[in-house]
């Protein structure tokens, strides 16, 4: 009998502690009561089953090598030929695919595997082919570049120098990659009103493809301020990356509008595209008009150029102002989405490709994208923020689809996938 009466007094001990406790979170809650410095442990306590769910949920999360695939999503495969593509995902978090497939068949004819000891979402960006089933490739931002064989094995590795976005051949088979310093403090300066702004600097640089010996290397802010261009670091709104070059397009052969050896180079921040010419360090023609944020540019002609105009904010923002009361007053300007750019060299004009397309199908990424003319009828674009991959002809859509994943309800994030013709 005791012990029955002990046990019912330290359940109504319980009981009126915790309706104790429960009163004051109740207050803490309420506001109109200060407990001094309880009241932060007490808030832990209750919020954190919360917490604990929480970081449960998070750590479900895949990394940003994944996306997830719209319940709705319907693919389309019109394709009447093969179309080889080389593209690059996340098999797990310390492992990255490169794989030479088959859009029409969706099949694989080979793959690479190449270890990632950088973070979980690190990301091999667009990979090249050399024969015998060689790559080149590296880490976005993360690394210099490897060139493995067929089975993998180092062939050679360039550390000395960063890679983001794309790399060419040029006519001499040499590699031309946007680079940059492997360290982590600024690499450019200069003065405002007696300020001292500093920048991340981007470098242009050639590698030997059999050897990854570097055979150029020089500072595009060098490139700007020897020919007088300086200036369009403050065009720029991203004040710490205000240059952000992602693709380097080499001449790979001599026409009226510019010669073998000359770079067609692509400004994100700057919303520009330079000719420039290695051989005198000279610029040539600075192309802008109406575009912004693009990326991947492309000669298409002899005399014309092609790339992705993004049709975003250099530097994000969600600011804006508040909406009237009356929305009558407001003028619309329209729904705005990518489009692919044609520069024509012979009379400085802008023209826009396959933009019915675009705008039917909402075709849109902030970041990243990129095109490539399979033929004269047939266009690859990579809406890369989404994942989706699209070939269209005209306004039509002969190809929509994703790169599947092993996770259920995601695909692979594409990374600047190139086309093998």
């Amino acid at each position: 009998m005791k012990k029955i009466l002990t046990f019912f007094s330290y359940i109504v001990i319980f009981l009126f502690f915790l309706s104790i406790f429960g009163w004051i979170v109740f207050h803490i809650q309420k506001g109109d009561k200060d407990y001094g410095f309880l009241n932060e442990p007490i808030k832990f306590l209750y919020t954190f089953p919360d917490m604990f769910s929480q970081s449960v949920e998070e750590a479900k999360k895949l990394p940003a090598t994944f996306v997830e695939t719209p319940q709705d999503f319907k693919s389309i495969n019109n394709l009447a030929t093969d179309v080889k593509a080389l593209v690059a995902y996340s098999d797990t978090s310390d492992s990255r695919t490169i794989a030479l497939m088959n859009l029409r068949t969706d099949s694989v004819y080979y793959k690479w595997t190449v270890p990632n000891k950088h973070q979980e979402h690190a990301r091999v960006e667009n990979p090249l082919l050399l024969p015998n089933k060689s790559i080149i490739y590296s880490f976005d931002a993360a690394s210099g570049l490897r060139r493995i064989d067929s089975l993998g094995n180092i062939i050679w590795i360039q550390d000395s120098v960063k890679h983001h976005h794309s790399m060419n051949l040029d006519k001499n088979g040499d590699i031309w990659i946007c680079g940059f310093e492997p360290v982590y403090y600024a690499t450019g300066t200069y003065k405002l009103n007696g300020r001292s702004v500093f920048y991340i600097d981007d470098f242009v640089t050639k590698l030997d493809t059999a050897t990854g010996k570097i055979l150029f290397n020089k500072s595009f802010s060098e490139i700007l301020r020897e020919n007088g261009l300086e200036y369009y670091i403050l065009k720029s709104n991203a004040i710490e990356d205000p240059l952000h070059i992602n693709d380097i397009e080499p001449a790979l052969k001599t026409t009226k509008y510019y010669n073998e050896g000359d770079l067609f180079i692509s400004s994100r921040n700057m919303s520009f595209i330079m000719q420039y010419r290695p051989s005198t360090n000279k610029v040539i023609r600075m192309i802008e008009g109406p575009f912004v944020s693009q990326h991947d540019v492309d000669i298409y002609h002899d005399s014309s150029l092609v790339f992705f105009n993004n049709n975003f904010y250099t530097n994000w923002t969600n600011k804006s102002m508040a909406p009237p009361k009356d929305s009558s007053t407001l003028q619309f300007v329209g729904n705005i989405y990518s489009t692919i750019a044609r520069y024509d060299l012979w009379n400085d004009s802008i023209s826009f490709i396959e933009q019915k397309a675009f705008i039917d199908n909402e075709i849109f990424t902030e970041t990243e994208g990129l095109i490539d003319f399979i033929d004269d009828s047939n266009v690859f674009v990579e809406e890369q923020n989404t994942g989706i991959l699209w070939i269209l002809n005209g306004d039509s859509v002969v190809y929509k689809d994703v790169l599947k994943s092993q996770h259920k309800g995601y695909h692979h994030l594409p990374n600047w996938t190139r086309i093998i013709k």
